[in-house]
């Protein structure tokens, strides 16, 4: 069915709405389309020939990483098919597959049957059956601030656990932090730097929920080492709908150095009250997703930097790994940069383990339950044998 769907026939169109000014919605006599809820998002879209015509375009003219990011909801009149023509300006259209949702909670990838891409991933085009309930269609699922609020508050009822607000985003949004008790060890983990980067955020939540875990592992670990963690660091680019920027025009993991906009300015303040309270960073991680694997990717640091204990430390946790689970299959990649992302900042800083932690785009999230808590045992061992 997808085959037929006339891709070229919407290409002059698109070229002309890509210049209009955003609209929130726009319908046919089959239904309604319209992006007013959180993290709902396209450029612009016309109904020509009883089709929908989208464009996707980036947030600002700033944006240099193509992340497509779209997300509307397509409210039935009658039981019918809407056919979408879709182009991405600035973007390709196989970054994600689309994905659908019933209740804008439980998400399928649409079947392939439906979906039609040109050959250069400019136009995508979906034919979507409607019946009477409405239905999300969005690049990736959504994770939006209302979940980072119920994020914060299940962890909060953890024993162990105390939450406060570093401050407000640039659009004025709390950024949390969430940290069990002081110890003289600590570890750091950031997530959703990037509003897109999803499958990242649901590999953070799982990381986190093993070392939370009342396991004896867990407790020792806890015992010795305080876990520092700020879930969402860009509130403002998630509730936008951002390909990749913060309110400021700014991708925030090229700003851990600069410190120019709001949100990383608070995490900077944090390290401060850390190392006031006499808490040695050992270990930091930065969840984020990227196109460039299947299941995970872990930028660490190369064995000619520092004294080598940095990336010696990496090895010994994804080889522990390994081990335990032979037919796992992840990516580990030493590298160095002179970009000002929060790797080069925390060891060029304080020297230790600054590991970009990278999940699939399109993940499987059975991988990341199945294979994640792995990751979180081993670094616990990995920290716990160290001196």
């Amino acid at each position: 069915m997808g085959t037929r769907i006339r891709l070229s026939a919407a290409a002059a169109w698109l070229a002309c709405a890509a210049a209009v000014a955003a609209d929130r919605y726009c319908e046919n006599d089959v239904a309604l389309v319209d992006t007013h809820f959180e993290g709902g998002v396209f450029h612009r879209c016309v109904v020509r020939d009883g089709n929908f015509v989208i464009t996707i375009r980036p947030e600002d003219d700033k944006v240099r990483v193509p992340m497509p990011w779209y997300a509307f909801r397509v409210s039935p009149k009658k039981p019918g098919v809407a056919v979408f023509l879709m182009g991405f300006v600035d973007g390709d259209a196989d970054r994600f597959w689309p994905k659908v949702s019933a209740d804008g909670a439980n998400w399928q990838p649409l079947p392939e049957s439906v979906v039609a891409m040109s050959d250069d991933a400019s136009r995508l085009a979906m034919r979507i059956p409607l019946r009477g309930a409405p239905l999300w269609v969005a690049s990736q699922r959504l994770l939006t601030t209302a979940y980072y609020d119920e994020r914060v508050r299940q962890l909060a009822a953890h024993p162990e656990i105390t939450m406060r607000t570093l401050g407000a985003s640039l659009r004025g949004r709390p950024l949390f932090v969430v940290e069990t008790a002081p110890r003289t060890e600590g570890v750091l983990l950031l997530g959703r730097q990037h509003p897109p980067e999803v499958t990242g955020a649901l590999t953070m939540r799982s990381f986190v929920d093993t070392v939370l875990a009342d396991t004896e592992l867990g407790r020792a670990f806890r015992d010795r080492f305080a876990l520092v963690m700020v879930p969402l660091v860009n509130p403002d680019g998630v509730a936008a709908g951002h390909w990749r920027h913060n309110a400021g025009k700014t991708d925030l993991n090229r700003d851990w150095g600069p410190f120019r906009q709001p949100e990383t300015r608070h995490i900077r303040r944090l390290l401060e009250v850390i190392e006031d309270r006499g808490i040695a960073l050992r270990l930091m991680l930065d969840f984020h997703a990227t196109q460039a694997t299947e299941n995970a990717l872990f930028y660490t640091q190369r064995s000619q930097d520092g004294d080598g204990s940095a990336h010696a430390f990496a090895v010994d946790w994804l080889q522990r790994v390994q081990d335990r689970l032979p037919d796992i299959e992840f990516d580990h990649k030493p590298s160095k940069s002179e970009s000002a992302n929060a790797k080069n900042y925390f060891f060029n800083r304080y020297g230790i383990p600054s590991i970009t932690y990278e999940s699939g785009d399109e993940t499987d999230p059975a991988w990341i339950h199945r294979a994640t808590p792995l990751f979180a045992e081993e670094m616990m061992n990995v920290l716990l044998n160290a001196p």
